[in-house]
């Protein structure tokens, strides 16, 4: 039996996630042994060639088997069961490390080259009962030595033989978690007299077991042509045309609920109530067929959250009404809740028009020149009267070559621009002020009043005696050095006179 170890560990890795998404029971059956044909399937042993024999299954979603049945011919009466495995293998040419040689005539729709995962009895996560049913006689069967590459496959197949119908009933005591996808069934019976035949149920599968699309035909190799594979009856069995079979087996266990929620991409105006479908869904668990099994919740992506409401048809929908009020690009998210407690989440988006549409008033502003003026210059209206002041950004240009941010003020789509400034010249002047909703918002409005600056008048300028500094200092103080001597000499001079 050959496996690929690093994929075991992965598939036995999901059974930890696989647990929180326990939904509907699965079942799939091909029906019953139709007596056409039984094929040779055992493991090697030490007189024994390894044989193996393959038909198909599909797994919409992920699966938990725990159970299995199959339907096989027994030799004898006496023969006891030594052995039962059972190997899993995905569609050819998933785990298969190289092409296909020239030994088969062709390896598409075949099982892969290594399985997928397994369970024997003798490690102990597989256990067995069997039940003999009675004598059963087949038309014909692929034994043994009836397996042969090319360039002669075509046997017609080894003959009708005759037995015991048994049916072996399997508990996987280590369940098989296996993802949604196309599989291989293949049982293993080793017996202590003689050689294990599975038995063949009807094709088409009928519609008393579980048909299903793209139904396969069943394989068989042995240790001689692995890696190939051959088709029982198209290229062991032939003929014009060949006969296809299907096996006799049984698969149950739990399918993991799958809730597919695919989001409907909306658009929608600001301050305008949007009201529509938002998301359909499915849900694989069956028993989830009503629209009171469901509830769905949607983030608006700004912030808020709302109940969906649940709608059929058919697929259920999601519908959900919403006031966005401001636009802009935004990601919803969808969550779907069943009455068993599973979920299901994906996310669209939304996107959120303009809806303002902005006007202005001028206003007559009075200013003094070299006075600071701080005041209202312009007002504006905003048909979105839920738009909050903070949406927006002024710009005033004063007209004197000066342009500064404004603040806006006000609620209910009636806004005020004020702004501060201090003209130098006295005049008249066009106030332009310009009004924008903020990103990714473009709406717009520019309005110009008129700003009338008082002069202020100057004073008369005051006459000062000049300072002198540098020369004009020495200057006046020699002619002041000059006028004290004389006044000095004219009063001693007398004096000396009279002496």
């Amino acid at each position: 039996m050959r496996k690929l170890f690093v994929l075991i560990v992965l598939t036995l890795l999901g059974l930890g996630f696989a647990t929180s998404g326990w939904g509907a029971a699965f079942t799939f059956s091909t029906g019953l042994p139709d007596g056409r044909m039984a094929t040779g399937s055992q493991p090697s042993g030490s007189s024994v060639v390894e044989i193996e024999s393959a038909d198909d299954f599909v797994l919409p979603s992920q699966t938990t088997i725990t159970q299995a049945t199959f339907y096989g011919l027994l030799p004898t009466t006496t023969a006891s069961v030594s052995y039962v495995g059972v190997e899993i293998y995905r569609v050819f040419p998933q785990d298969s490390t190289s092409p296909p040689s020239s030994s088969v005539p062709t390896r598409a729709n075949s099982p892969s080259d290594v399985a997928f995962d397994s369970r024997d009895s003798t490690t102990g996560n597989l256990t067995f009962s069997t039940t003999l049913l009675g004598s059963f006689t087949v038309a014909n069967t692929v034994l043994a030595g009836g397996i042969h590459k090319l360039p002669n496959p075509t046997t017609g197949g080894n003959g009708a033989a005759s037995g015991y119908e048994s049916r072996f009933d399997i508990t996987l005591t280590t369940p098989l978690v296996l993802p949604a996808g196309h599989y291989f069934f293949v049982p293993q019976v080793a017996l202590s007299a003689g050689s294990f035949l599975w038995l063949s149920s009807p094709t088409p599968i009928p519609a008393s077991a579980t048909p299903f699309s793209n139904d396969l035909q069943s394989w068989i190799r042995d240790a001689n042509l692995a890696p190939d594979w051959l088709r029982v009856g198209t290229d062991i069995v032939g003929g014009a045309p060949p006969p296809t079979f299907n096996a006799a087996f049984s698969l149950s266990g739990t399918t993991a609920t799958v809730i597919a929620v695919t989001p409907v991409n909306i658009t929608a105006q600001e301050g305008v109530s949007f009201n529509g479908p938002v998301a359909t869904f499915t849900d694989s668990d069956s028993s989830q067929s009503s629209v009171s099994n469901f509830t769905a919740t949607i983030a608006w992506g700004d912030g808020t959250t709302s109940a969906g409401t649940i709608t059929s048809g058919a697929t259920f929908g999601v519908t959900g009404t919403h006031t966005y009020a401001d636009e802009g690009n935004f990601t919803i998210t969808i969550t779907v809740t069943d009455s068993a407690n599973q979920s299901g989440s994906a996310t669209g988006s939304a996107a959120v028009g303009e809806a303002d549409a902005l006007s202005g008033t001028p206003l007559t502003i009075n200013a003094s020149q070299f006075a600071p003026f701080s005041g209202a210059v312009a007002n504006f209206s905003d048909t979105n009267t839920g738009n909050p002041a903070s949406d927006f950004v002024a710009t005033i240009n004063w007209g004197d070559s000066n342009t500064t941010a404004g603040t806006v003020s006000g609620s209910g789509g009636a806004f005020v621009v004020s702004g501060s400034h201090t003209y130098v010249s006295a005049g008249t002047f066009p106030v332009t002020v310009t009004l924008t909703d903020d990103a990714p918002g473009t709406a717009t409005a520019t309005v110009t009043s008129t700003a009338t600056v008082a002069s202020v008048p100057v004073p008369a300028p005051v006459h000062q005696a000049p300072m002198l500094r540098g020369l004009g200092l020495l200057a006046l103080a020699i002619a002041l050095g000059a006028w004290g001597s004389l006044l000095l000499r004219d009063r001693l001079a007398p004096r000396q006179s009279r002496n």
